[in-house]
């Protein structure tokens, strides 16, 4: 159960833009276990998608439409940039998740991901970029899915630096459910690969980028920034959502396996496959985007545990890890207060940050109440 506080939102800005039925004024929320600030940053943005961080404290947000905009420390949203590739966004398709070179103040370099269309067919591709005075330049596909299929769902399509400076990259199944076991290319895997896209894996035999397959649609991944240690969310077919944490050469078992109700039942549901660190089985259906490890200091309790967005439950989910990397529970930080969230990251600050997936969507922070 939770209690909200509203007070006058101090500072907020006037570009905030949302229906009639949303609540622009920050909020104190008081769960069964703390209490924290809901503010929001920045609004007025479409189907926002993925969020990160640049060294002078500005954010970086995308639009799934085509969009790529700047978001000043004040929350101020600049023109769409110049130069994005043109897009196709008519349902699940569109442009994705962005990443900032970990040496951005020497490069000026970003990575993106977005759907291709031609004709009927689409397919995944992750581009690198230098940002100049709110444009891309020098745009290069350092990575794209090798099968291209009738349909506008399944990217995967998170993106993110490792320690060593490679890029992982979760590539969903693109509804060609029977691929994700076929190592012979990316699709239902993680992969790994330079900032150039040469393949950093070789850590299972096929495709070198290959790091795990096995996996439908997955739209979270995390790395501990002092452990290196990742997690993946994915989808299942019908219920069956898990976090997982990935093991190099790991096979997760979609199709074969799954632990909701697949689409097309199969008979295999044994084998040499890596279990899920959690699971919630066939219900509820979360539909899980996003996913990040709280690593900052100002919620001493929330410590080494990961936060997870839920699109169906319109839901924030904590899940509580022990000392041994298990699950010890779960709860729902935020429920149904912002709408379907899409992506969290923790930011310089040491805050989390929230996209809503609304079409009047945001940036909302989450900080301690004192």
């Amino acid at each position: 159960m939770k209690t909200y506080l509203h007070a006058a939102a101090v500072g907020l800005l006037p570009i905030w833009a949302a229906s009639a039925a949303a609540d622009t004024s920050q909020r104190e929320i008081l769960t069964s276990q703390h209490g924290f600030l809901l503010t929001p940053v920045a609004a007025g943005l479409e189907h926002p998608w993925g969020l990160d961080f640049l060294p002078d404290g500005r954010k970086i947000v995308t639009e799934r439409p085509g969009r790529i905009r700047l978001v000043s420390p004040e929350g101020h949203l600049s023109e769409p940039w110049a130069n994005v590739p043109d897009i196709v966004s008519e349902f699940r398709d569109g442009l994705f998740d962005v990443s900032v070179s970990p040496d951005f103040a020497a490069d000026s370099t970003i990575f993106f991901s977005f759907s291709r269309k031609e004709g009927d067919e689409r397919w995944l591709q992750v581009a690198r970029a230098r940002l100049v005075d709110d444009a891309l330049h020098d745009l290069t596909i350092i990575h794209e899915a090798e099968m291209r299929v009738e349909s506008d769902e399944g990217f995967g399509s998170r993106i993110r630096f490792d320690q060593e400076g490679h890029l992982l990259i979760t590539v969903g199944d693109h509804m060609a459910v029977e691929q994700a076991q076929d190592t012979s290319n990316t699709i239902g895997s993680i992969i790994r690969i330079s900032r150039d896209g040469e393949a950093r894996a070789n850590a299972m035999a096929g495709h070198d980028a290959i790091v795990a397959n096995g996996f439908k649609n997955p739209q979270g991944l995390a790395i501990h920034p002092v452990t290196g240690q990742v997690w993946a969310t994915d989808h299942g077919g019908l219920g069956g959502d898990e976090i997982n944490q990935i093991q190099g050469g790991g096979n997760y078992g979609w199709p074969d396996r799954t632990f909701g109700i697949d689409d097309a039942p199969r008979a295999v549901v044994t084998g040499d496959y890596v279990e899920p660190l959690f699971t919630w089985g066939v219900s509820p259906t979360v539909a899980l985007s996003g996913l990040e490890v709280y690593t900052g200091d100002d919620f001493a309790f929330w410590q080494g545990d990961l936060f997870a967005g839920s699109l169906l439950q319109s839901a924030l989910i904590r899940v509580m890890l022990n000392d041994d990397g298990q699950v010890a529970g779960t709860e729902y930080v935020l429920d149904g207060e912002i709408g379907r969230v899409r992506d969290v990251r923790q930011g310089p600050d040491g805050m989390l940050y929230v996209l809503n997936d609304e079409f009047e969507g945001g940036i909302f922070r989450i900080s301690p109440t004192s």
